[in-house]
């Protein structure tokens, strides 16, 4: 099989590095052999794969499968005029496949070929491979998920190690603060689990800017810890999908998921529930990049295509307890208060529609997983 990887970044390249160099033992009975890399004008170095023309890439006959490791806006592109051209597509982009899935499944099966995406979220976990597998038999009707694991390692180190936020920061390091790609990714998993599109724009998002030292000395006394989680439930045929702030009991998995970790977990009726802690390195996508190399070397046949548009409500319709620092205790806040933690309150049940109208209000919040 000859096949070209589009882009030479820290994926690409490692990518590329592990089917040069173990090519042999993980592929024995395969002839595998890299033919170009699509790479940027600016990339000085020599290697004879290399081509800044993708029309070369296209219009070569004998380029059976094209890797897609730019995980950028041009991705959508990209893996659009591959398929066109019949090449079996491999992607780590949880952008296109999120906003697109349907029209590029759609022409992948058009065009007799397969598109692959196990590297989008989870990375090595193949949680992508597993819901397929299990989704159609198994009713999923609830994921959780924590999905930003540089989020995730400065939550573990204001609790272990009484740092602020802001000194948590890593200058280096991406932080998704507008949860827009952790948004991205919980959709790729409800879209598989639930059999449904969702829009990203409807999936609440609440971020932990202004988390303070106080409310994570307060969930430590309750014996909890303050987690960024995406979770999606569905119940008669609607969907709650939000990423925000939860307190999680120390007993709880979740609270256990520490620094670079992440973790997805899905219930479901015969299935009651999965959980699969990893990581989102370029080595465990690279290594999710090779299982699904292996899946289109063994002829897998995925044609996995969305069957429902539930609708998609955020929060406003999942009720729960929420521990809630107020700006100013009002009357509303006094009614929904069970317990009274000074400037802090544990609340009653309520609706996320109630927190939404009164979160201008409200300092930060966290949603109690009981």
């Amino acid at each position: 099989m000859n096949i070209a990887i589009l882009g030479y970044n820290s994926l690409g390249k490692n990518v590329y590095n592990v089917l040069e160099n173990k090519k042999n033992n993980i592929f024995r009975d395969y002839d595998i052999n890299i033919k170009y890399i699509l790479i940027d004008e600016d990339i000085h170095s020599f290697n004879p794969v290399f081509t800044t023309d993708y029309n070369i890439i296209l219009e070569d006959n004998d380029i059976n499968l094209i890797i897609e490791t730019y995980e950028s806006n041009e991705s959508f592109n990209l893996i659009k005029r591959a398929l066109n051209y019949s090449k079996h597509v491999i992607t780590s982009s949880y952008d296109a496949i999120s906003l697109h899935y349907v029209e590029l499944e759609a022409l992948a099966i058009d065009m007799h070929v397969k598109l692959l995406f196990n590297s989008t979220v989870g990375g090595s976990s193949l949680i992508i491979n597993s819901l397929l597998k299990y989704s159609s038999f198994n009713d999923i009707n609830k994921i959780e998920a924590i999905l930003d694991e540089n989020i995730n390692d400065i939550l573990t180190r204001m609790t272990n190690d009484n740092i602020s936020l802001n000194d948590g920061i890593e200058p280096n390091k991406y932080y998704d603060f507008s949860c827009e790609q952790q948004a991205k990714k919980l959709s790729i998993l409800t879209m598989i689990a639930f059999n449904s599109t969702v829009n990203i724009d409807e999936i609440y998002k609440c971020n932990i800017k202004d988390l303070k030292e106080d409310i994570i000395l307060i969930a430590n006394l309750l014996g909890c810890k303050v987690k960024l989680l995406a979770s999606a439930y569905l119940s008669n045929y609607m969907i709650n999908a939000m990423i925000e702030p939860v307190l999680v009991k120390n007993t709880d998995i979740l609270s256990n998921v520490s620094n670079n970790e992440i973790l997805i977990k899905y219930y479901g009726k015969e299935i009651k529930e999965q959980s699969i802690i990893s990581n989102n390195s370029v080595e465990s996508k690279t290594n999710a990049i090779i299982f699904d190399l292996e899946l289109a070397l063994n002829d897998y046949r995925q044609k996995f295509m969305p069957k429902n548009s539930h609708i998609c409500n955020g929060n406003r319709h999942y009720e729960a307890r929420y521990l809630i620092k107020t700006k100013i205790m009002n009357d509303y806040f006094k009614e929904i208060t069970e317990k009274n933690l000074d400037k802090l309150i544990l609340t009653k049940p309520i609706l996320g529609e109630e927190l939404n109208i009164h979160k201008n209000e409200i300092e930060f919040y966290a949603r109690i997983i009981d």
